[in-house]
């Protein structure tokens, strides 16, 4: 087949952006009264400096003998906190708007701006508050009609758009958050082309970054990978597991070189840290003078005095937390005076922070108004938790001018140790290392405003005077004794040690490295990462066994697992082997989504499912910590025993699933704690016997209703935006009484099994009625989520049939039904792209109900394939590579036995073959009927028919082996497979195909057969990676893998005239 060489772009002129214009840059973008500071327009015209080169084309600034990287971003960005390292986001955006120009000149060029920029700290609150105002960012970009913002915008959007600056389909920026591994939750890498901001935790970037993404199923795992180690910039800001995370990112970096032909696109680690860890070569530094200027913004903040007050240790271990929780919340107490200040209580550990928020709810000043804040929040009761924040004007923004109507006294973990834009007119804290607490310190008058600050910091007697040895902080290790210790060294005349940043820089300055490494948490190297290491994690499918686990790559060795996601539903029994079908069909349709899950530590997890007691988290507040030595090896012991827990004489059934996706089976639903992994995503019954508030701080009275725990399809409306409601009697039930549509509800689910099957109209009919009851109704504080998506589903499903068509019946007790428009004002969060099986993966439309036909979607994909390649700046002859592979992915699904699927599993029917149909059942039951009735293999496999059928005809594919070789296996791994062996398919009795694609008649009989070892896909893989490398065969694939579901999106929601 004769290469298409046709370049899929037009391009109109561009507005000029430079370096310089960055100062106007920033105050279009944060104000008219917020110039930058100078380090931060040093540092941009430090990124995205260009220059003419002598044949008149721009040409990147290099430093004299500078490698090919360093001219760019560095190793280390060393500023004290409160100097608003946070805008590195804006310059890491800004300089890719001035190096775009690259694209519309130069289609096959290689921008070294990345277009995707991680922001990665490990407190989960942190996340969110870096993605708030990222989101600030985007939608400032999103709605400039003219300046710079409009320049900086259009310029994006020209990248988005794979170099067309007449074409306005793709936003310029898009702002998402990794917070935990949801299923769904993967937008930010739907378009390779897309300049994106993510917020992540070290955990769910590094998982992804090394094969092995926490909480997502192994065919998705190449796709991020690739995406992450290609056009990537990480800025990793301060945390305790700096550094092990940081040499795993330099290792990656050095390795994606290991290839015959790599792809050299940019790959750059930063870490942010007023310390930059050992191995740190090309460090950038404020040199400006501005942090020691009385008279300028920045000085204040830096020259601000920070008195802090250091309290002789009187309390004992034995007398356990609440001696502790009583001290601090005295402390708490009396830094208020009487008068109406903002305090914040830093402890070490969830349940005394939890304790001493209680103390504080309960002691005798009803006026001061308590806020508990930890990482063990559901995004929905955080949203709550952040905007009673907002009011009560605690943002640095709002402390020049707040006036508190009361005392307030914000009770917090290391959640707020890193980056949180928060300013407290008073600090009591548990005493931890040095470097940590002059993070918490950052949080007291970090606007440097002109008051008089105070501070309290608290230690245990046993931690003052240790006497065991080995015994240890889990986090700060013996650093915290030494950090008590020098602090006494250090106090004034009057007790206090003064923790403003200048202040303790002086004192600091007379330490040499040593002396200060013991006041500062241990910091813990990586392994050394080996190519075998690599090659034993590239394998996703079939993942080795054993393989290496990650996790010390992440956090340095012995280092404990992390967390797992928890989320309640009221609509699923696990009771009976009978039901579980229904549950997981409800699953489904409604997945989890982040919104709705809470991150539990696993050790507190085991042990609250093993109903062995009280599952006190003792652990610390940080992403990557364990739990004490003692509560581990506690832990170890309780995996042995049963899961069953005694309830009233009776044995309580204790089973949640571990959620996989569309991959999750009978085999998912478990009892054992020893099932379950770091990363997890598990769905709890609400009528589980565990008691939910162990697990958590929700906003759910642990007395109230445990129906009221589920709040999926709130959570999926936000998250994916598109509504979703679930009618189920446990559901409804709980509806308040104020909503007269309840009592309707409830009468549409009585003997539902036998009106729908005898009177499916009439069904519908109701359905439609309460949908517009509810739509019409004022519901209650807290439901208008429930009349919104009442009338955003009553608007889409107007006519009575396609609700009949689209309303899901499940185990014949309850309805679900799920929107398909987006709610245009709410952010879409949806699925990056499908790693289904094949009979749930073809079950979409156009929106008029038309199926979508086999020989429209092969060359949308194509097209889509090439746009990605081309904008990501691979050659050409890479380029049409992948762009035939997005030709050639789906031709297995003419197999007559897959169409019949497409058509309700009905051998009879007959048509053009197609490529997608809302025919496809939607539930398990349903599909297994369906694949029986068309005879299609159980497991079957379209993508390795695809790659018999385009070996058929040589023609079609290229004469040179490297690019036949990958062709074919873009199209055997495009769902996640044949990484490096194809899937065993048995299917003896499988006909004669043939399909007529562009002229070329491709032709194969009988089984496939690439499931033997001689097959040579495993071979091709192998020689592939060796030729791109790990990371660069991930992000070809990538390429036409994204392309296949955005082609797939628009089908559904574009019909095929449009």
């Amino acid at each position: 087949m004769k290469l298409r060489r046709e370049h899929p772009m037009s391009h109109a002129p561009i507005s000029e952006l430079k370096h310089s214009d960055f100062a106007k840059y920033f105050t279009e973008l944060w104000g008219t009264n917020t110039t930058p500071f100078a380090w931060q327009s040093a540092l941009a015209e430090k990124v995205s400096c260009t220059s003419l080169s002598s044949d008149g084309d721009r040409a990147d600034c290099r430093p004299s003998g500078s490698d090919e990287e360093s001219q760019y971003w560095p190793d280390a960005i060393a500023l004290p906190t409160g100097s608003g390292k946070t805008s590195c986001i804006d310059i890491a955006v800004f300089a890719l708007a001035v190096r775009a120009w690259r694209i519309p000149l130069k289609p096959h060029r290689v921008i070294a701006a990345p277009r995707r920029i991680f922001y990665v700290v490990d407190r989960r609150i942190i996340v969110d508050e870096a993605y708030e105002r990222a989101r600030c960012l985007a939608a400032k970009l999103e709605c400039a009609k003219e300046g710079i913002l409009k320049t900086v915008a259009d310029r994006l959007r020209c990248l988005a758009n794979g170099g067309m600056t007449d074409a306005g389909g793709e936003p310029p920026l898009t702002v998402h958050s990794l917070r935990g591994g949801m299923y769904r939750s993967e937008a930010w890498a739907r378009n390779p082309l897309q300049p994106t901001i993510v917020a992540s935790t070290v955990d769910q970037i590094g998982s992804r970054l090394l094969f092995r993404a926490y909480g997502r199923g192994p065919g998705t795992w190449p796709v991020y990978a690739g995406l992450i180690a290609n056009d990537c910039l990480i800025l990793l800001d301060e945390a305790h597991c700096a550094q092990p995370f940081l040499q795993t990112l330099q290792a990656v970096r050095k390795y994606r070189d290991w290839a015959e032909e790599p792809l050299n696109h940019c790959f750059y680690p930063v870490v942010m840290s007023a310390t930059p860890p050992p191995g740190a070569k090309r460090i950038f530094r404020d040199c400006s003078g501005e942090g020691r200027d009385p008279h300028h913004r920045l000085g204040r903040r830096q020259l601000a005095v920070k008195p802090a007050e250091l309290i002789d240790p009187k309390i004992p271990k034995t007398e356990g937390t609440g001696k502790l929780a009583k001290t601090l919340a005295t402390a708490a107490l009396r830094l208020l005076k009487g008068q109406r200040r903002a305090i914040v209580v830093f402890t070490n550990r969830v349940a005394t922070a939890r304790a001493t928020y209680r103390l504080l709810g309960d002691s005798s000043t009803p006026e001061v108004e308590t806020v508990l804040l930890t990482g063990r929040m559901r995004a929905v009761d955080r949203q709550a938790v952040g905007d009673q924040l907002r009011r009560l004007q605690l943002h640095s923004d709002q402390s020049t001018d707040r006036k508190l109507e009361k005392p307030v006294v914000i009770v917090a973990t290391q959640t707020l140790e890193v980056g949180a834009d928060l300013d407290f007119d008073g600090l009591v804290t548990e005493c931890a290392s040095l470097d940590a607490l002059r993070q918490r310190f950052g949080r007291l008058n970090r606007m440097g405003r002109d008051i008089e600050c105070c501070a309290v910091i608290v230690i245990r007697a046993e931690q003052a005077k240790p006497k065991r040895v080995g015994k240890e902080d889990p986090v700060y290790g013996k650093a915290l004794n030494e950090t008590w210790k020098w602090l006494q060294r250090n106090k004034d005349a009057n007790g206090k040690v003064d923790f403003g940043i200048v202040a303790m820089e002086s004192l600091l300055g007379g330490l040499d490295e040593d002396a200060l490494a013991k006041l500062n948490a241990p910091a813990k190297s990586a392994p050394v990462m080996l190519p075998a290491h690599i090659d034993c994690w590239a394998q996703t499918s079939p993942e080795p066994r054993p393989s290496p686990d990650v996790t010390p790559f992440l956090r340095g060795p012995q280092q404990s697992a992390s967390d797992v996601q928890v989320c309640w539903r009221a609509d699923i029994d696990l009771s009976s082997e009978e039901s579980r079908d229904a549950v997981l069909d409800s699953l489904n349709l409604c997945p989890p989504s982040s919104g709705e899950t809470l991150p539990v530590p696993i050790g507190v997890f085991k042990r609250w499912l093993a109903g062995d007691g009280e599952a006190e988290d003792r652990s610390p507040d940080i992403a990557y910590a364990g739990e004490q030595e003692d509560d581990a090896s506690a832990e170890e012991a309780k995996e042995s025993k049963t899961a069953i827990r005694h309830v009233n004489g009776k044995q309580a059934n204790r089973s949640v699933i571990r959620w996989l996706g569309r991959q999750t089976g009978h085999g998912d639903i478990a009892s054992e704690p020893s099932d379950f992994r770091p990363g997890d995503v598990i769905v709890i019954p609400t009528n589980h016997p565990g008691r939910w508030s162990e697990l958590g701080d929700l906003v759910v009275d642990q007395d109230a209703d445990p129906v009221l725990l589920d709040v999926a399809d709130r959570a999926h409306r936000i998250a994916r935006a598109k509504p979703i409601l679930r009618l189920h009697k446990a559901l409804v039930s709980a509806w308040p009484e104020a909503i007269p549509a309840k009592t309707a509800g409830l009468a549409l689910l009585a003997d539902l099994e036998q009106r729908y099957e005898q009177e499916p109209d009439e069904v519908a009919e109701n359905l439609r009625n309460l949908l517009d009851s509810l739509a019409a109704s004022v519901p209650p504080d807290g439901w208008d989520w429930l009349a919104k998506a009442a009338g955003e589903l009553a608007r889409e499903f107007h006519g009575r049939g396609r609700l009949q068509r689209e309303c899901h019946v499940i185990g014949a007790e309850f309805l679900v039904l799920v929107g398909r428009r987006l709610i245009t004002n709410l952010v879409a969060d949806d699925d990056a792209f499908s790693d289904e099986d094949d009979v749930s993966a073809s079950g979409t439309a156009y929106p008029d109900g038309r199926p979508v036909p086999l020989q429209a979607h092969l060359p949308g994909v194509e097209a889509l394939a090439r746009q990605h390649a081309i904008g990501c700046g691979l050659p050409d002859r890479l380029v049409e590579a992948v762009a035939r592979a997005g030709l050639l992915h789906d031709v297995g699904k003419a197999d007559p036995r897959f169409q019949a699927l497409l058509r309700g599993g009905s051998v009879w029917l007959a048509g053009e073959p197609l490529a997608k149909s809302a025919l496809m059942p939607k539930t398990r039951a349903a599909r297994r009927r369906a694949r029986e009735s068309a005879g299609y293999p159980e497991a079957g496999r379209h993508e390795l028919l695809s790659v018999r059928l385009a070996e058929s005809v040589p023609a079609i594919l290229f004469q040179e082996k490297d690019l036949c070789d990958l062709v074919l296996h873009l199209v055997a791994s495009h769902h996640g497979y044949c990484r490096p062996f194809a899937p065993v398919v048995d299917d003896e009795d499988a006909p004669q195909v043939a399909f007529d694609l562009q002229g070329h008649l491709l032709r194969w009989s009988g089984s496939t057969g690439l499931e033997r070892l001689d097959s040579g896909i495993a071979d091709r893989y192998w020689r592939l990676t060796r030729r791109y490398g790990w990371w660069g065969l991930a992000w070809l694939e990538a390429l036409l893998r994204l392309a296949d579901w955005r082609r797939s999106e628009w089908e559904e929601t574009h019909n095929a005239q449009e």
